[in-house]
């Protein structure tokens, strides 16, 4: 959406209250103005959009057990985390990170573990290409799927298909996200049984909790 430069008159009272929001939020007096008025007259903006994703997953993660908000939205990136119930509750690190100009993605997805342990960080990478196998068989279109694998890291573009708006992107984010902590929980919970009965849990999990909104991101 292109942008111009326009001259206004507001009062001094308007622009404080504007100031006090766009302090809270992060964000220019000049993108909080944009906002509201893009609100008000029903047009949504790329910073709109992004803002109501981010605000989807930022709600999840206030309001779902085990989620810490590290950073509260800004811009186009959100960072939250949880404990892994495994030995010494390790830390993994979701980051959404919003594209300024979408195309076939609307951002992308990074998951990170904490963790100095050769062993826990080589049994992430194995619920990691666990999980992308799940994905594979069960998402919308398969062929949209592209990962990033490296040591205790996983990255994913999200989008989402079919949704009209950015609360309903940000809710199937949010579910995404969600979604993978708890099949990421049930497989490191059991896994003191074997790595074949975690991933069993997993797989379980998965197949009970997915909905068609996150199978379309």
């Amino acid at each position: 959406m292109s942008k111009s430069v326009y001259s206004v008159v507001l009062s001094d009272e308007v622009v404080a209250a504007i100031d006090r929001l766009a302090a809270g939020e992060g964000i220019s007096r000049s993108r909080m103005i944009d906002r509201i008025l893009a609100r008000h007259a029903g047009c949504e903006t790329a910073a709109g959009r992004a803002s109501d994703i981010l605000g989807c997953v930022e709600r999840m993660a206030a309001n779902a057990a085990g989620f810490r908000l590290l950073a509260g939205a800004s811009g186009e990136l959100l960072q939250l985390r949880s404990a892994v119930r495994y030995r010494y509750n390790p830390t993994v690190r979701y980051t959404v990170e919003l594209y300024r100009h979408p195309t076939d993605a609307l951002g992308e997805l990074r998951v990170t573990l904490r963790s100095q342990s050769r062993g826990l960080l080589e049994e992430m990478d194995r619920f990691f290409r666990l999980w992308t196998r799940l994905e594979e068989r069960s998402f919308a279109d398969g062929s949209f799927l592209s990962y990033d694998l490296t040591e205790g890291r996983f990255s994913r573009r999200l989008r989402c298909a079919g949704c009209s708006s950015g609360e309903e992107a940000g809710s199937a984010i949010a579910g995404y996200i969600r979604l993978m902590d708890a099949v990421m929980q049930a497989y490191f919970v059991t896994l003191p049984n074997g790595q074949r009965a975690a991933a069993t849990a997993a797989a379980e999990r998965f197949a009970g909790a997915l909905t068609d909104e996150v199978a379309g991101v």
